[in-house]
This record gives C-alpha cells, structure tokens and sequence, in this order.
C-alpha cells in the first residue's frame, strides 16, 4: 500500500532529531505509566523509534502504520513481542483483525493526531480499543493556532478528549526540540478510558 509518508522512510529510520524525539516521549511515558507486562497499541508507529524503547518493558505492541515503508523498517528491527499492521485505522479494520479487537491497556499516539483527516472520531476509535481504565497517552506539536500547517493546541486536544468522554485528563508539556531555525513545544495529552460507552 503506497502511502506520502514511504518517501521519508529512509530518512526518517537514521535521523538524529526523530531518534531524541522518541527518547524524550519515552521518558515522558513512562514517568506517567508503569510498562511491566501491559499490552499496548502503538497507533501511527512509523518506523518504530518509539515502539522498540518500550517492547523491551511490555508484554506486546501491536504496531500500526499506513506506510508500508515504515512498517518494513520496523518489522527489520526483529522485536519478537511486536506485531506490526500496515493500513489505516477504522472501524472495519478493527473489527476483521484479531490483534486489533482485543483490548489494550495502553494506547499512544507520537506525533500523529494532528495529520489526521478526522481527529475527533479516529479519538472514538482509540477509545473503544482500551480496556477499562486503560490509558491513552497521545504527543504533538503545540501550536497556538488551529490554522496552523503543523500541530493542535491545547484547546483542541481537550475539546476532543472530553467529546470522546475520556477522563483524568492531564496536558502537559515535557520537552522543547530545538533546531537551528526554531524550537518546537511538544503538547502531551493523558487521560483514561473510565466512562465505558454503550
């Protein structure tokens, strides 16, 4: 399946700022959550910077991308507790596939939401995925605008995260990437899916 993002594959795989990138939201991550032996979606996972820092804590990542490139990066990385899906996320594709219709305990989203067509039902989608009081943790670029090219603002984000009735809602903003053009706040969203709906 050929996807805009196969082109930055390569790239993406060796880059410096992706790799400190990933290490920043790991850090983060597991500052809020405890990994021993959960099972985690990881929900737009690209080449995998982040999904191999936390498959050596978890019991299982399923690992999902509509980039065929990134999830053949991924897949040549060998993590054994790692099963990776290459297409988009809906409905019917959670309903046919086994590993997607079971419940996670944890869900993350790196750097992913704000390139989303329909951020607030692909949030009903994420949600339906936990377990009760399973955890979903999403990171993206802050923004102060929702014209903007690139990221959500706060307001965005929680908006959409009550709409989806998720609860214990915390924003916080854990790290800056600096560059020699600019320095990019990271916005990171946490809550729990403790409102099962019907």
């Amino acid at each position: 399946m050929g996807n805009e993002w196969d082109e930055y594959a390569e790239s993406w795989n060796t880059d410096p700022s992706v790799m400190k990138y990933a290490n920043n939201a790991f850090k983060s991550l597991t500052a809020e959550v405890d990994l021993n032996s959960l099972s985690v979606f990881d929900f737009g996972s690209g080449t995998g910077a982040l999904t191999e820092m936390i498959s050596s804590k978890v019991k299982q990542v399923v690992a999902l991308d509509a980039s065929t490139k990134m999830i053949d990066l991924l897949n040549a990385k060998n993590l054994s507790n790692v099963l990776t899906i290459t297409d988009y996320l809906t409905t019917e594709l959670i309903n046919k596939n086994q590993a997607l219709s079971q419940k996670f305990d944890l869900i993350i989203a790196s750097s992913i939401c704000s390139f989303l067509p329909d951020y607030a039902s692909t949030l009903n989608l994420l949600k339906g995925m936990l377990k009760s009081s399973g955890i979903y943790i999403q990171w993206d670029w802050l923004t102060n605008s929702d014209n903007a090219e690139i990221g959500l603002t706060e307001e965005t984000i929680k908006k959409a995260l009550l709409q989806s009735e998720f609860s214990d809602i915390k924003i916080k903003f854990p790290f800056v990437m600096q560059s020699s053009k600019s320095s990019m706040p990271v916005i990171m969203a946490i809550c729990k899916n403790t409102k099962q709906k019907i």
